[in-house]
């Protein structure tokens, strides 16, 4: 299977989602969403990635662009962050665990919470009711096995467990969506039950682990917060009797946490063994997304493979030079999220409560310009069918005056800390 285009779509909570919906916005526009061939996603990305290929058909039937994408996927998704607080409604259901643990030896609060998005998100909808192409795959962290784990529309499993195919027992996409983005220590492992599904064993020669009767699975972004390992190299996923090949044009959308500095060495005596651990393990992972970011950017840049990268961590500015004159040039520089406002976007919580309309428009509108941007300005390092127009032309453009300034300045002061009652 040699994919056209592949998205990468990183974890986050909310937070990413709402930024993907930008960078899917302007791809839509631009007529893309019909080349996309594969869809690989973690966490946050893995809600609206499943959102979005449960609604696929219906976007590509419509037209497969902007028009289609802002009425059957942004503006459903958006009212559901926006209108509902998840993390409020999870918590208050917490008086039926209890007795759900006594029905379910699987039971967990992470089902709990795949529960609330089967219900709100995907329709009651199973694995295999998702579409054939794109291909969606739901990653997610074998804790056994310390290895990717992956859902797809016909099986599941990963390289050291081995693959196996739904047969009688495909799990609902909540469940795969909750056990992608079982963030510890707030969400236990998801467990899927060995016994359901005939595991191939190792797909490269290794040693068989021993069979335990639960397989648990955590967050995919203890993994992999991109999402990237299935698209950088061929590799063979459940289901699928093709290895998937690296895509001819790979488009990564990294809705991740910012780094974190505000840590206070005076108190380091006192610090709990637990903070100082949470605190290593934070560095470890900064430090891995790190080197996988600027490895895949390094390929970018020497045209080993062709592709976009978009973070929240980054700006349009950053580009530089001429080309980032030229585009200023035909978009204009008021259409720009100033700096100030910039560093707010970027310290967005991370959660599944309800989000204001200003920090949904602001995260999605970061990703949109960027998108637009980089596209424009590193085009003729890519091959003539994924270069767009000589002249940018973003159909969304929103002007930063000073009312403006002021209206996000307000809206995104608290938006760092989770309001999650609220």
């Amino acid at each position: 299977m040699k994919p056209r285009v592949a998205l990468a779509l990183s974890g986050g909570g909310f937070r990413a989602s709402i930024f993907h919906l930008g960078l899917l916005r302007r791809l839509a526009e631009l007529g893309w969403l019909r080349r996309v061939d594969i869809i690989s996603t973690v966490s946050g990305g893995s809600i609206i990635g499943a959102f979005l290929a449960l609604q696929w058909r219906e976007v590509i039937r419509a037209g497969g662009d902007d028009a289609a994408f802002m009425r059957l996927v942004v503006k459903p998704f958006l009212r559901l962050v926006t209108e509902r607080n998840f993390l409020a409604e999870w918590l208050i259901g917490a008086w039926r665990w209890p007795l759900r643990k006594l029905l379910d030896e699987r039971f967990t609060r992470t089902q709990a919470a795949a529960d609330l998005f089967d219900e709100n998100f995907f329709d009651r909808k199973n694995c295999g009711d998702l579409p054939d192409s794109p291909l969606l795959i739901l990653n997610s962290t074998s804790l056994q096995s310390m290895r990717s784990w992956r859902f797809t529309p016909y099986g599941l499993g990963d390289s050291r467990i081995g693959h196996a195919l739904w047969a009688d027992h495909t799990l609902s996409v909540g469940t795969c969506v909750g056990a992608s983005a079982a963030f510890p220590p707030v969400f236990p492992p998801t467990r899927i039950r060995r016994g359901d599904y005939a595991f191939s064993g190792p797909l490269y020669g290794e040693s068989e682990l021993p069979h335990f009767p639960l397989i648990p699975l955590t967050d995919g972004g203890v993994y992999d917060n991109n999402g990237l390992e299935v698209l950088i190299k061929p590799v063979s996923v459940p289901g699928v009797q093709e290895r998937v090949e690296t895509a001819d044009f790979l488009v990564v959308s990294d809705g991740g946490a910012v780094p974190q500095y505000r840590f206070n060495s005076a108190g380091l005596p006192l610090l709990s063994d637990a903070l100082l651990l949470y605190r290593a393990d934070e560095i470890a992972r900064e430090q891995v997304t790190a080197l996988r970011s600027r490895s895949l950017v390094s390929e970018f840049i020497s045209r080993k493979r062709q592709g976009l990268f978009v973070t929240l961590r980054s700006e349009v500015a950053r580009v530089g030079g001429a080309a980032f004159a030229s585009y200023c040039k035909h978009v204009g520089t008021e259409c720009l999220i100033p700096a100030e406002l910039l560093n707010l976007v970027r310290g967005i919580r991370t959660s599944l409560d309800r989000f204001n309309q200003t920090e949904a428009t602001a995260l999605m509108y970061h990703a949109y310009l960027m998108t637009d941007a980089f596209l424009w300005c590193y085009r003729e390092t890519f091959a003539p069918e994924y270069q767009v127009d000589a002249i940018p032309n973003p159909q969304w453009r929103i002007e930063f005056s000073p009312d403006t300034v002021r209206t996000w300045r307000s809206a995104l002061r608290d938006s760092s800390s989770s309001r999650a009652l609220r």
